[in-house]
């Protein structure tokens, strides 16, 4: 009974509710009215997704992916501003009047300034390089192509805080010579890894450089959003899907290289080292469905010459006697795109990428005059490589400005090396993200996800762990979720976490880092920036199980190798500049980096053959070796336009950075030697100049330089770089070069008179000989120097170049 009455209680008073909240609702549609309209591109009249049209705090709205918005407001009159990246901000007037609809259309004109140039890799979405939290720099698809560029490596030596030695790329001093394992900067190809699953090592000849629309570096911790790699940095190679008109690009080149600046260097006849190469792209939109192909095939001869021969041995041939330095290859790749015609929001496709290779890579040079561009004897590896990614991926963009992306990666490797190197590897990428935006009193974006990686290597390389047979596994999987949010409309804040599982083998361990960063517009074109990032690196396969030898020296490995962490800070101001009709930054910023665990490529008495024929057992292996830091500065200016009739580009910085060991005299290792001792290894013990506590192999200043300019059918532009010369190395190559024990290399002579640093300098020219086609003459290396950025590793003597460019 009383059940009974509670239900005649409850439901009338339910009911009262619901026609409550019913008439409610519709007194407040009454009182509210609706604007609706469409943001358009105003040079193309296409709908733009994404842009964020607000009415207030706490009042906006998205569009929708065909450019389309509405929105339900009190009536009232209301400013609104309607923002998006890579666009002039518009503000416009609306009155919105009791139970009525007002169209509002608005057009919005491409920006031409620097500061709202679109980037992508600081947040996984959208972003005007201006409001970035942390020091990212852009590296423009048209500089790759005037330059030449024939490998990703040669042109990031432009940018600011860039260096690349031996294949290893260095942001501001975060690494040093590592025999190409475990890099400390992620690389990505469209925000998928493509270092390499066993070793970490990047193949920048693999990069798809024909169709990059720009580069995206990153300097600093990123592992809250790239994971265990981008400890030091990301770089992210974008490449473009059609526009609304059909592209084809190609080009054809031939080169020489000059006689070295070192008259006895020269190890050629009469016939000089040549390089050629063509490319060709073609990016077509059909319907529904985008498409773009490109290739490239390139060959290089080599400024490298072969290991130098007696002269008693030398019959026929004089000049060249067995394999130099030399690099023959060809690739093609290709990206599709379906949009689903049912589902406007629904796209879908496969990516891919298939090189074939030959080359050689050359560890130590021979002596400091006719064996400067010769390999000491037993230190040139060939190898026959092929490579392929495929990448297939989903999009989906819901109401309210969500988005769902699932995408992966399968990329296999297979390289045949000489002097029984030989791996293969298939490394499997998984990837779903969330992304969320959304107006909550002030722009507010989310972005989640989880990802997962595989890998299984095979290789004769890495045969120094529990797998003597060479067999290897390594996984990874992690979630992330990171925010960005502005306030008031001056400030921009970010933090974002990242909880990370690795295995390599039976060897497991995980990790959460957190990072968090601000970024507050003080003034028209004036922004200022702080952030605060954790990195953590686990070690690769290759730095833990490798067992080889390259000449004399061996090389051995450390199955017990633990993870290196680091927490990296920086402040920075940002300034727009506007000068007659060029607009573009300056950007100046100091930073810190605390390393732990830090892990550094170090000699000593390793190995358990201590016989003569083994050098005793005296190698490299990878070592924990406690602390680390690196401080400094860096200033870079970025900007193009017009002065008068002429087009102008800039991209110039300068850092410089003091990295030391924190930790000089910690006996980080024990060196078992063959007196049956126990030898302390430091850093204090291992170096060749304790000055400072600088660390080893690392390039402390750096100078980057380049002006573009086009006039009429004319144009050209000049490339400078500035490397501070390496002060720092082990010790053991000049013990042992004293001891006869790595020939006559020289290494103590290059060290003692090569503390000033050199300056390179790249010199074009071009002319349009018609609206299509365009010539190019390129001298790399004008001054023709004698230059090492890595001590023992000569680069390239002068060389000339000319191309031919076509784009239709």
């Amino acid at each position: 009974m009383r059940h009974n009455l509670g239900v005649r209680i409850v439901l009338p008073f339910a009911a009262l509710c619901l026609f409550s909240f019913g008439t409610h609702a519709q007194v407040t549609a009454t009182l509210d009215g609706t604007v609706r309209g469409t943001v358009r591109d105003a040079q193309s009249h296409a709908g733009i997704p994404g842009v964020v049209v607000s009415f207030g705090s706490g009042k906006g709205v998205s569009t929708n992916d065909s450019g389309r918005y509405e929105i339900l407001l009190p009536a009232g009159d209301y400013t609104v501003q309607i923002r998006f990246i890579g666009y002039a901000e518009r503000s416009i007037p609306v009155q919105v009047k009791q139970g009525s609809a007002t169209v509002l259309d608005a057009e919005l004109m491409p920006s031409t300034s620097q500061l709202d140039m679109v980037v992508v890799s600081a947040g996984k979405f959208e972003q005007r390089v201006g409001e970035v939290t942390q020091s990212l720099s852009v590296l423009p698809a048209q500089l790759m192509r005037d330059k030449n560029t024939v490998t990703l490596s040669k042109v990031l030596d432009q940018v600011p805080g860039v260096v690349v030695v031996d294949d290893d790329p260095q942001i501001r001093a975060g690494s040093g010579f590592s025999y190409g394992a475990g890099s400390r900067v992620m690389l990505l190809v469209d925000g998928l890894p493509i270092l390499s699953g066993d070793i970490g090592r990047p193949n920048w000849s693999f990069m798809p450089i024909e169709d990059v629309e720009q580069v995206e570096i990153i300097k600093g911790a990123s592992s809250v959003l790239y994971g265990s790699a981008a400890l030091s940095g990301v770089i992210n190679v974008r490449t473009a899907y059609p526009g609304a008109e059909a592209v084809t690009r190609a080009t054809m080149f031939g080169g020489v290289y000059d006689m070295p600046g070192i008259a006895d260097g020269k190890w050629w006849g009469p016939s000089p080292p040549l390089t050629t190469g063509a490319s060709f792209m073609h990016s077509q939109r059909f319907k529904k469905f985008d498409l773009v192909l490109g290739g490239n095939v390139f060959g290089d001869q080599g400024f490298v010459g072969p290991e130098r021969v007696p002269p008693d041995t030398l019959a026929k041939y004089p000049y060249r006697l067995g394999d130099g330095g030399y690099n023959n290859r060809a690739r093609f790749n290709f990206a599709t795109r379906w949009r689903n015609q049912k589902v406007p929001s629904l796209t879908y496709g496969i990516n891919g990428n298939v090189m074939k290779s030959r080359s050689s890579t050359v560890f130590i040079w021979d002596n400091l005059d006719s064996g400067l561009y010769r390999p000491s004897p037993g230190t040139l590896t060939n190898t026959a490589g092929t490579q392929f990614y495929v990448d297939p991926f989903v999009s989906y963009t819901g109401p309210q400005s969500t988005r769902h992306s699932l995408k992966g990666r399968l990329y296999r490797q297979d390289f045949g090396n000489s002097n029984g190197q030989s791996n293969s590897n298939n490394t499997f990428f998984e990837e779903y993200q969330f992304q969320r935006k959304f107006n909550l009193f002030g722009e507010t974006n989310i972005t989640a996800g989880i990802s997962a990686q595989q890998v299984y290597s095979n290789a004769e390389l890495y045969v120094g762990g529990p797998n003597a047979d060479g067999l290897n596994t390594a996984s990874n999987y992690a979630g992330y979720l990171q925010v960005d949010k502005r306030i008031l409309e001056k400030l921009m804040l970010s933090a974002g976490v990242r909880y990370e599982r690795f295995q390599v083998n039976e060897d497991e361990q995980a990790e959460p880092v957190f990072r968090a960063g601000a970024t507050y517009h003080l003034f028209e074109g004036t922004y200022l920036r702080a952030s605060y990032g954790q990195g953590f690196r686990f070690p690769t396969i290759g730095e833990r199980y490798i067992i080889t030898s390259v000449g004399a020296l061996h090389i051995y490995p450390n199955p017990e190798l633990a993870p290196e962490t680091s927490v990296n800070m920086e402040g920075g101001i940002k300034q727009g500049f506007k000068f007659g009709g060029v607009t573009g930054y300056v950007d100046v910023v100091a930073f810190r980096q605390d390393f732990d665990r830090y892990v550094e490529f170090t000699f000593g008495q390793w190995g358990a053959d201590r016989s003569i024929a083994n050098f005793l057992g005296f190698g490299f292996k990878s070592i924990n070796t406690g602390g680390a830091r690196i401080t400094g500065g860096e200033i870079e200016v970025a900007g193009k336009g017009k002065l008068g009739n002429v087009e102008l580009t800039l991209l110039m910085g300068y850092t410089h950075t003091l990295p030391v060991s924190t930790t000089p005299d910690e006996a980080y290792a024990f060196s078992h030697t063959t007196a049956n001792t126990d030898e302390p290894v430091s850093y204090a013990n291992t170096s060749s100049n304790t000055q400072d506590n600088v660390l080893k192999f690392r390039v402390e200043d750096l100078f980057r330089s380049d002006v573009g300019a086009s006039w009429k059918r004319f144009s050209g532009g000049v490339s400078v770089r500035y490397n501070s010369h390496v002060r720092n190395i082990d010790q053991a190559f000049l013990v042992f070069e004293q001891l006869g024990a790595l020939g006559d290399v020289g290494i103590a002579e290059w060290m003692a008179t090569h503390t000033t640093g050199d300056w390179i300098t790249d010199v074009r020219v071009g002319f349009d000989l018609t609206k299509q086609l365009k010539a190019s003459f390129i001298v790399n290396n004008f001054s023709n120097e004698v230059y090492a950025i890595r001590p023992m590793a000569i680069e390239a003597p002068r060389n000339f170049q000319v191309q031919m460019a076509l784009e239709l």
